[in-house]
């Protein structure tokens, strides 16, 4: 469908053509109507629309004034002029300001329908000719970017420069922002290894690149896999602040389960720089395992990471004291010193997980029987193929706090019957509070435990995890809320504790493997 802007200072007039014209019939929406060529012009920068109906004689802006400023934003924009003058001078204004067509008041509506007709398909070919030269700046902004050869860069440099608005985009400084998109699990983490929900990926870039426009982004952006982008913009330019890239952070995040982390260079003279500047972005964006994910970090803020080897025989005498005491939040304590000071000397990945493996395999050799109890049980698992999917610092903590909770369980065997109790009790908290924003730090301080211990104590009693509980109960509950036909989707998302409607959609499609909608119509 088309969309159409309707401006004419006499209201009966716009009222007419808004209200009693079949648009529909035409295959096109009223975006809009405006009373002046100034009120006109801001609701043509809003809303874009495919094709203005403008008056020609109006007060404060008049139509012609209007017209040439609109087809300064939107070139692709089609002008139909109204008039009840037909005069050779606002015939000839028209054509100056390369207009559609010009129809006489009162309008034919057959004549009217004939040039709706022609304007839909100058309407077609200026889209098509729109994407075809988005399709060209795309492929020569992807050279710039991915090309290694100096030669190849330069090449698409130089074209890039011969097309339109682009010098202005293209004039140094330029900066790089290298934009990378992690899903969040049902768990409220990462979801490392795992691919975002399809209805989740098929909308992603499309969403980035609208919601940088609407955020006034002036640059260059393309997308590689896994829901990464690079982005060249003009260093100096106060649209491409960074207001704009959190802004850009905080949409995303609140439109679907997702943490964008932004890695953003430092300034380059040349279009051609933008292969290394890149490399930069990149980079400054790897920090992200040092600070989480979700983060704007800039490539003068990052440190070099330290490759030298972390020592652990401290950390594991205290570890081992905490566990055999049975004494879990001195556990997770002496683990959080260990983590900050990997933090602190910002150790590479490689070496940090090296080191996490170390310190846990020292303490489980030390515990002997217990481990193999542990391990027997189904909590403890072989410490590499954990740690390799660490993404963040924070998930190595959380896998040691993890690991040694379950230690501590398997040697407190005495108390299971209590543990027990615990689950249960956790249990009735949910079924009591699922429509809240409810976290497992809420739920451990009702039971007066750390909320690791509870996590551990919740899955070795139930199989699974508290917020796979909540997520059930909320699941369950939505499934019977969907026999009324009179709530909506996202009234029943708000009654079992979803603000995010699209979120929990993807959820209840990924527990029920069908829609909300596509549920109700199957059962109810």
């Amino acid at each position: 469908m088309y969309s159409i802007l309707l401006v004419d200072d006499e209201k009966m007039e716009l009222d007419t053509l808004s209200r009693y014209v079949p648009w529909d019939a035409m295959d096109i929406a009223v975006a809009g109507t405006a009373k002046n060529g100034r009120e006109a012009l801001e609701l043509a920068k809003a809303l874009d629309p495919d094709v203005i109906l403008t008056d020609v004689r109006m007060p404060i802006m008049d139509g012609l004034e209007f017209a040439k400023r609109a087809k300064q934003h939107s070139k692709r924009v089609k002008i139909v002029f109204l008039s009840g003058h037909d005069e050779f001078q606002y015939i000839k204004a028209a054509i100056a300001v390369e207009a559609s067509g010009y129809l006489l008041k009162p309008i034919d509506l057959d004549e009217l329908r004939q040039l709706m007709e022609k304007v839909k398909l100058k309407c077609d070919e200026a889209r098509l000719a729109e994407q075809t030269i988005a399709m060209a700046k795309e492929k020569l902004l992807r050279a710039l970017f991915l090309e290694p050869g100096d030669d190849a860069r330069e090449e698409a440099a130089a074209k890039l420069l011969r097309m339109d608005g682009m010098p202005e985009l293209l004039r140094g400084p330029l900066k790089v922002a290298s934009l990378s998109v992690a899903w969040i699990g049902d768990d409220g983490g990462s979801a490392s290894g795992e691919q975002a929900p399809k209805q989740l990926e098929a909308s992603l870039t499309e969403a980035v690149r609208a919601r940088l426009k609407a955020l006034g982004f002036a640059g260059g952006l393309i997308d590689g896999e896994y829901g990464d982008f690079a982005a060249l913009f003009p260093a100096a330019d106060p649209r491409n602040d960074d207001a704009l890239w959190t802004g850009l952070q905080r949409e995303m995040a609140e439109s679907f389960p997702v943490r964008l982390t932004i890695g953003l260079s430092r300034p380059g003279e040349r279009p051609e720089d933008a292969y290394a500047l890149l490399k930069e972005a990149r980079a400054a964006a790897e920090h992200a395992f040092y600070v989480g994910k979700g983060a704007l970090i800039r490539a003068e803020a990052v440190r070099e990471p330290s490759t030298g080897e972390v020592g652990v025989e401290a950390y594991q005498a205290a570890l081992l004291r905490a566990i055999g005491q049975l004494k879990p939040d001195e556990a997770e304590r002496e683990i959080d010193r260990f983590m900050e000071e990997l933090k602190t000397r910002r150790v590479h990945r490689h070496p940090a997980r090296a080191a996490a493996v170390r310190l846990l395999s020292g303490v489980k050799h030390q515990l002997g029987q217990a481990v193999k109890d542990a391990e027997a049980a189904g909590p403890v698992r072989g410490e590499w193929d954990l740690m390799n999917g660490c993404e963040v610092l924070g998930d190595i903590g959380d896998y040691l706090k993890q690991a040694c909770g379950s230690l501590i369980l398997v040697l407190s065997e005495k108390d299971r019957d209590r543990h027990l109790g615990i689950a249960r009790s956790i249990e009735a908290i949910i079924a009591r509070d699922y429509r809240l924003p409810l976290t497992v730090e809420d739920i451990a301080k009702e039971v007066y435990l750390s909320p690791n211990y509870v996590r551990t104590i919740f899955k070795e009693k139930t199989g699974r995890t508290i917020l796979e509980a909540i997520t059930d109960m909320r699941m369950a509950r939505a499934s019977a809320l969907l026999a009324d036909r009179s709530l909506k989707i996202h009234e029943i998302a708000g009654r079992v504790g979803y603000e995010n409607v699209s979120y929990f959609c993807s959820l209840f499609h990924k527990t029920a493997g069908v829609t909300p909608n596509q549920y109700r119509k199957q059962f109810y």
